[in-house]
């Protein structure tokens, strides 16, 4: 991993840290995509959000896009940086709930618990993956 520290002795930014952590377990992982970016929602401006994430269909499952999604929170937690995603719409613009309850087994959970799918948004905060889980349903 690289280290917080930029060559000069500069402290590296924390989400600058992360991005370039995250590209080198991407380069470990060639069968997957992902893109991250600072998200268009949410009022954290020190927050990133997963903006597509994808694993070569002839390399589904088989668990490479479980593993490759908790090293990245995993990072984030190491980081201090909160997540937020989208969950995949299907072609009839309905909130994909397999992909959202994907995300909620690595500790992201809805904007609005209330509603759902009103936003169809979910986040993650830094530090979660030390907080105790409650059993699955």
């Amino acid at each position: 991993m690289r280290s917080s520290h930029q060559q000069d002795g500069a402290p590296d930014r924390p989400d600058q840290a992360f991005l370039a952590d995250v590209a080198e377990v991407l380069a470990e992982t060639p069968e997957a995509r992902v893109s991250i970016a600072r998200p268009a929602f949410g009022g954290d401006s020190e927050a990133l959000a997963i903006v597509s994430f994808d694993v070569d269909p002839s390399r589904r499952g088989v668990g490479i896009g479980s593993r490759l999604l908790q090293r990245i929170v995993d990072l984030a937690d190491e980081r201090g940086i909160t997540l937020h995603v989208e969950p995949a719409l299907t072609r009839d613009g309905v909130l994909h709930l397999g992909v959202a309850k994907w995300y909620a087994q690595a500790g992201f959970v809805w904007n609005d618990p209330d509603d759902p799918l009103a936003d169809g948004q979910m986040h993650r905060l830094a530090g979660l993956a030390a907080a105790p889980r409650p059993p699955a349903a």
